[in-house]
C-alpha cells in the first residue's frame, strides 16, 4: 500500500460535503456501502487514503448505530463484506442450452439429412453387469459353521494371538 499525504481538516470537511447528500438518516450501512462502493474506491485509487475517507464518513455521521469512528482497516473490511454476494442471490450458472448446428455448404445436387441416424451404445456398456441394491437387513438364518476341527481352530488362534501362557495356580 502506498503512503498518501495526510489531508487537512478543511479537505476532510470538503470530502464530507460530498458524502452529506448521499446519506439519509436511518439508512442501513451495508446496502449504502454496496451502493456507493465505486465512489469510495475511486477516491482511494486517487489521492485519498482509507483513513481520510473514514474520517470524512465519521464527520458526516455515516457510521453504524454505535457511532464508532471509522478506521482504515474497518472501512476496507466492511466494504469488502458489503460487496460479498448475498446468500440467496448467489450467481447461478444456467445449464448449457443445445447449440444449433451450423448449416454445411453441400455440393449441388446433394441432399442434407434432417435427422442423424440413432447411435447405439457401445457393447461394453450394454452388457455391463447389474447388481442388486445393498441392504442393511441381517439375514434370518445364520451361516453354517465351517468344517474346521478344534485343532485347526487352536492353530489359527496361536498364529493370530501368539501362544497362550500357562495360568498360574492360585
Amino acid at each position: 500500500m502506498s503512503l498518501k499525504r495526510r489531508p487537512t481538516d478543511a479537505e476532510i470537511e470538503a470530502l464530507a460535503e460530498i458524502f452529506r447528500p448521499l446519506w439519509r438518516q436511518g439508512d442501513i450501512m451495508r446496502p449504502w456501502l454496496r451502493q456507493h462502493h465505486e465512489l469510495l474506491r475511486s477516491l482511494v485509487h486517487g489521492e485519498w487514503s482509507w483513513a481520510a475517507v473514514g474520517a470524512a464518513l465519521t464527520k458526516v455521521g455515516i457510521t453504524y448505530r454505535t457511532g464508532t469512528p471509522w478506521t482504515d482497516k474497518r472501512l476496507r473490511s466492511e466494504l469488502s463484506r458489503a460487496l460479498m454476494p448475498l446468500k440467496g442471490y448467489r450467481q447461478r450458472h444456467p445449464k448449457p442450452e443445445a447449440v444449433p448446428t451450423a448449416e454445411i455448404n453441400l455440393p449441388p445436387g446433394a441432399v442434407a439429412q434432417k435427422d442423424p441416424p440413432p447411435i447405439s451404445p457401445p457393447p461394453a456398456i450394454a452388457a455391463a453387469p447389474r447388481f442388486r441394491p445393498a441392504s442393511f437387513r441381517i439375514p434370518e438364518t445364520s451361516p453354517a459353521p465351517s468344517e474346521s476341527t478344534p485343532a485347526e481352530i487352536s492353530g489359527h488362534h496361536r498364529l493370530t494371538f501368539g501362544p497362550s501362557e500357562p495360568k498360574e495356580p492360585s
